[in-house]
């Protein structure tokens, strides 16, 4: 019997780095209102733990052909049970802690050293390491590249280099922690003052070109913990100022043709057997658990379309994890998957709408 739980404040916790953290009201609604989606990847008997037990029975009502029979408990409810393995959204100090402190035992828990493993392994600090791997082989129709910087000269070097550049904390959730830079020797004193922070804070800021954006999509996977690394499928999702806005639900071979129309059949192998290669050695003894690679497609003046293999790691459950659990038999119609907010966060899972479809 496993325990699933959906925290989707990880991210900040991991940014935040300590024991104890007061999440932001948003992410406080979002684990109240979307704590039950765990048990639509979860299997029949497992148990998920949510903030509100009979919330979460009737908010899954809903979703009820894609969830398992799952046993939804409060946090006051784990004392009583024993459970094979936790599976969380993410390992955090702060999800940690507070289940040491509801008596689950100890032995299920990952150390402070696992955890502080993790957050280095989270960090975008990983993009450029994946870059610098791929580089060696040399692939036709890859770009991307990512650089550490320490101090504001250093950011003003890569923007005489690329002109327009996006600039990253290492440790940010899902839309924030981005700024963008024109083209333009100057910084301005908003984006000035917020570099200056953040390498105050998490010791750098990350600097990667500016690329023309066509369609985003993610490689999602699994790590046994001891070395083995298991492809699950493609992520074929829209963003919104950097925020998530949905995934198409479809089959493989769908999503596949989809990619097809713009970069060649054998990069996508190419990119999945080496980012196989590549975290089996990273991760060897240090997670275990699935993980998604945000990557996209981008547009190019001399050399068409190339692809970016490596936009971010997230070493942790993901919406592109959900959207492949949740993909339709070859003899049923494509779906789209979203969180929308009307009073509260829902899942919605609804026919394709047209305005999405043309951006894949």
């Amino acid at each position: 019997m496993k325990l699933h739980i959906f925290n989707p404040e990880h991210d900040i916790a991991l940014a935040y780095n300590h024991d104890y953290m007061i999440a932001p009201h948003a992410a406080q609604e979002m684990r109240m209102n979307l704590g039950y989606i765990p048990s639509l990847w979860a299997d029949d008997g497992d148990v998920v733990l949510v903030d509100d037990v009979r919330y979460a029975v009737k908010s899954a009502s809903a979703l009820k052909k894609y969830a398992a029979d799952v046993l939804f408990v409060g946090i006051d409810d784990l004392k009583d049970f024993a459970f094979d393995e936790i599976c969380p959204w993410g390992w955090d100090r702060v999800l940690r802690i507070r289940l040491l402190e509801a008596g689950v035992a100890k032995e299920l828990l990952p150390t402070d050293e696992q955890v502080g493993s993790i957050r280095d392994l989270s960090s975008r600090v990983q993009t450029s390491a994946f870059h610098d791997f791929m580089k060696q082989y040399s692939v036709k129709g890859l770009c991307g590249d990512s650089f550490l910087c320490d101090n504001i000269e250093e950011v003003k070097y890569y923007m005489s280099e690329y002109g327009k550049i996006v600039i990253k904390a290492p440790w940010s959730s899902s839309g924030r922690g981005i700024r963008y830079s024109v083209d333009s020797d100057d910084i301005c004193q908003s984006t000035l003052g917020w570099i200056k922070n953040v390498v105050s804070r998490q010791g750098g800021v990350m600097v990667e070109p500016y690329y023309k954006k066509v369609e985003d999509f993610a490689m999602e996977f699994y790590s046994d913990g001891i070395g083995n690394i298991e492809y699950t499928g493609l992520s074929l999702f829209k963003t919104c100022n950097g925020a998530y806005a949905g995934n198409i639900l479809a089959t493989e071979d769908d999503k596949l043709e989809m990619l097809y129309a713009k970069i060649p059949e054998e990069l996508i192998f190419v990119i999945k057997q080496m980012a196989i290669q590549y975290f089996s050695s990273l991760l060897r003894h240090r997670y275990k658990g699935p993980f998604g690679i945000d990557m996209m497609i981008v547009s190019t003046e001399g050399e068409g379309f190339l692809v970016n293999p490596c936009v971010e790691i997230n070493l942790r459950n993901t919406m592109g994890h959900l959207a492949v659990v949740l993909s339709p038999t070859e003899f049923e119609p494509r779906k789209l998957m979203r969180i929308v907010h009307n009073v509260n966060y829902q899942l919605k899972i609804s026919d394709m709408e047209n305005n999405f479809v043309k951006v894949l």
